[in-house]
């Protein structure tokens, strides 16, 4: 089984308001707390495809590697990140293509627009703090919503004062993660915008259906037939593996086999080719649903649901970032804030967060809701942390290293 094919033995009840996802016929929002969302499933993430390992000559993005020595089994695990490596404070840049998709629905309830695109959301994602860097990240994170921890433990208090870093939201990630912080380190992306693609979503491949608590249109789409679409675009729009091909839907999300199991917003990978002496071509990519509020219920102690705008954005691009080629293991970990992985050994900062952010407010006025993020620290199980502060994630939702299985 491929790591972007693995299913979660978890299997989530099939709610009630499921029989909505199979009729024509729209619905009105039904009256409900902030926090309750409209019940499609649980906000995942997933990977897709691994480039295995990478030749210091292979022709692909800015990339440096190292490896750490796990205290609590003694084991050395080698990875490979984003950008220059933190010891040099030097500044990478990695352009994206941004390829938005619309998608019509053959399936769609009476009287709404079958068509959800993904190019509609182009200049909202533009202006967001995922590529413009003008809004202070650090003092953002104040706002931050705090994750439940292992029982028992409660998260540190944050500090007094956030440090400064006016920068993207990827960019302050790896910056606290690395302790640069007003330093010269830092790793930014950079967009170009590719025409739309416009794709007709076959009845049996996926549907559209309208919230029954947000009110907003949503399409639900088969995980394999997606994915397959994704490959073959890659293949054919020649983008160049020093460029990350940014696939960007709209309130679109992806069902692995059947709707009992929903739902991914989001997911990255990578490609390599087979041949090149050495220098071959590898291909990092993601794609990311932008989504309106209301979708995705809140966690608990929220008022608002944080899964909504680039949030899921914001969770790739960060994993991207400390794991680019989908290749980094760490000594397999636990945790009760997303039960929905399991026991997992991959190095994704973004999965025991799920749903977990905070509130930025660009200087245009406009608010988005980052993910939080984990630091390597914690994955490393290093004791205390290397990251700024000391803390083990951006918003310092987790007051330790991980915890086995």
């Amino acid at each position: 089984m491929t790591r972007g094919k693995r299913i979660w033995l978890l299997v989530m009840a099939f709610v009630a308001a499921a029989t909505l996802l199979f009729t024509h016929s729209a619905a009105a929002p039904a009256q409900a707390s902030a926090a309750s969302g409209d019940g499609i499933g649980t906000a995942k993430y997933l990977t897709d495809g691994s480039a295995g390992t990478i030749s210091s000559n292979a022709v692909t993005i800015p990339n440096w590697g190292s490896s750490f020595t796990d205290p609590t089994n003694g084991v050395t695990y080698p990875y490979s990140m984003v950008g220059a490596n933190p010891a040099t404070d030097s500044s990478t840049t990695v352009p994206f293509v941004i390829i938005p998709l619309d998608f019509t629905f053959n399936s769609y309830p009476a009287g709404v627009d079958p068509t959800l695109a993904g190019s509609s959301k182009v200049d909202a994602t533009v202006a967001s703090p995922i590529f413009q860097g003008t809004a202070d990240i650090g003092k953002a994170s104040k706002s931050a919503s705090a994750a439940p921890t292992y029982p028992g433990v409660a998260p540190s208090p944050r500090l007094e004062q956030e440090p400064s870093d006016v920068t993207q939201v990827g960019d302050a990630f790896v910056r606290a993660q690395w302790n640069k912080v007003g330093t010269g380190y830092h790793v930014l992306l950079s967009e170009t915008v590719a025409p739309a693609v416009s794709i007709a979503v076959p009845s049996n491949q996926g549907f559209e259906i309208v919230g029954s608590h947000s009110g907003a249109r949503i399409g639900l789409i088969s995980y394999s037939w997606f994915s397959a679409q994704l490959q073959n675009l890659m293949v054919s729009m020649h983008v160049s593996p020093t460029v990350v091909p940014l696939f960007l839907v709209y309130n679109t999300f992806l069902y692995i086999g059947s709707t009992s199991n929903c739902c991914v917003l989001g997911y990255h990978g990578a490609t390599s080719s087979t041949n090149g002496s050495g220098k071959q071509q590898i291909q990092t990519y993601m794609f990311a649903a932008y989504s309106d509020p209301g979708i995705f219920a809140a966690n608990p102690g929220d008022k608002i649901s944080y899964i909504q705008d680039i949030h899921a954005l914001s969770h790739e691009v960060s994993e991207w970032l400390d794991d680019p080629f989908v290749n980094n293991v760490v000594d397999p970990w636990l945790t009760p804030t997303a039960p929905q992985y399991g026991c997992t050994s991959y190095l994704e900062v973004g999965d025991p967060v799920v749903g977990y952010g905070f509130t930025v407010k660009m200087p245009s006025g406009a608010t988005y809701h980052p993910e939080d993020e984990v630091f390597f620290s914690w994955f490393a199980r290093q004791s205390p942390s290397i990251s700024s502060a000391g803390y083990y994630t951006y918003l310092n939702n987790f007051a330790n290293v991980a915890q086995g299985c």
